[in-house]
Formats: C-alpha cells, structure tokens, sequence
C-alpha cells in the first residue's frame, strides 16, 4: 500500500507539474498580446464609429502575424553608430482598411479580425479550449489528491479527462493553423501587387500535435491498467 501511495504523490507532483507549464505558457504567450491587441481595437472601433457617423461605414479589420518570404528591393537599414545592420521583414501586422458590405456596427465587430466572423469566431474559441484544458486538469490533480488522502484507486474518470486534454490541445493547435492560414491567404490577395511575398502554406506547431498524442497515449496506458487491476480482482 505504501508503494502505491508513493506513486500517486509522484503522479500528483507531475500534474501539478504539467498544470503550472501550461498555465504559465497560456499567460505568458496571451498576456502580451492580449494588452497590445486590445489597443489596436480601441484604435480600430474609434475609426469605425467615426466613418459610421460620417455615413460612410469602412470594414476594418486586422490580418495578424502574416508570414513573409519575399520583401520589396529596398533595403531596411538601421544605423548604430560606426555598425550597420539589414532588417529583414517575415512577419506583418496588417490593419486593412476598405468599404463596408454592411452599415450595421455589430457586423462590422464580428469582422474586426480578418474580416470574416467565422475567424473573429475561432478566435474566440481558441481561449476557451485552452480554459477547458485548464479545468479538466485541475479536476485531475483535485481527485488525486483525494485517493492520496483517502488511501482508495484513482477514479476512472480521470482517463476520460487525459482523453479530453489530450483531443483538446491538438483542436485548439489545428484551429489556431487554421485561422492563421486564412489570414495568411487573404494577405496574399491584398499585398499581390506590393512587392511582398507571403507564404500561404499551412503550418503546424508539430511540438503540439506530439503533446497531445503523448496525452491520449498516457490515457490509454491508465485505462490498461485500470482493466488489468479489475481483472486481477476478480480473478482473486
């Protein structure tokens, strides 16, 4: 007995291990972005209400993190002194400006970002998932602490939670591809004519997908041995 409750502290500290990651990393990466995005759509909603009340209603909407492979000619130089150094551009931040399909003010929030609800939609899912990821995992440290301390098997639901983080962290990475490609594609039609080159590959965080086929594999290895402790019970 004392075996198994040393495994489920060392399971214990290595969930909690895996929560704080992911918790710093969703902070980490969303925080600074949260703060500068939520100036650019202050500075986006001012120029809105502005055409609107002019009665001549302009779509703006932001193209965010566009991958470039080829720049215009000229040559970005920054100067230091006696040192020289060549810019090179392989991201933009595109806040486009053109004519509105629409005059009401709710449809032209819901294509702030990329023009299209569909990707102001993804774009809100996307913190969700990560949310839901949080939670499940939570609930997974909640119920080992409880076997720990009521000396009892870990709850079989904690499989289905694994299966769940694992299924969630590679949808909201195919998700988070998805939306940036599209993005990517409609940056390729407005800069066609303007010297820059944007790859309009799809591109995935593979470092993501492996994590959460590592999750689903955990799962499955608690769910055979789950059925091998319930099999040697009633074998006994």
């Amino acid at each position: 007995m004392q075996n198994k409750k040393s495994l489920l502290k060392r399971l214990l500290f290595l969930y909690i291990a895996l929560f704080l990651v992911i918790v710093t990393g969703i902070i980490h990466s969303t925080l600074g972005d949260f703060s500068r995005g939520a100036a650019t759509g202050m500075k986006m909603g001012e120029e809105m209400a502005e055409m609107i009340q002019k009665g001549t209603p302009h779509l703006i909407y932001l193209l965010n993190d566009v991958r470039v492979i080829g720049q215009p000619d000229e040559t970005h130089r920054i100067q230091l002194g006696e040192t020289a150094a060549d810019a090179c551009i392989t991201r933009l931040n595109l806040i486009v400006n053109e004519p509105s399909p629409t005059r009401s003010p709710i449809g032209l929030a819901f294509r702030s970002i990329g023009g299209s609800p569909w990707i102001y939609a993804l774009t809100l899912l996307i913190p969700v998932l990560f949310l839901a990821i949080i939670v499940l995992m939570f609930m997974i440290i909640h119920s080992l602490r409880r076997s720990i301390r009521e000396e009892r098997p870990l709850d079989p639901r904690n499989v289905r939670y694994l299966r769940m983080i694992g299924l969630l962290t590679i949808l909201s990475e195919l998700v988070n591809s998805f939306m940036s490609h599209t993005m990517n594609l409609r940056a390729a039609e407005l800069l066609a004519e303007s010297g820059f080159s944007v790859d309009t590959s799809l591109h995935l965080s593979y470092s993501m997908i492996i994590m959460g086929i590592l999750i689903l594999f955990a799962a499955e290895v608690f769910a055979i041995g789950q059925n091998l402790s319930e099999e040697q019970k009633l074998t006994i």
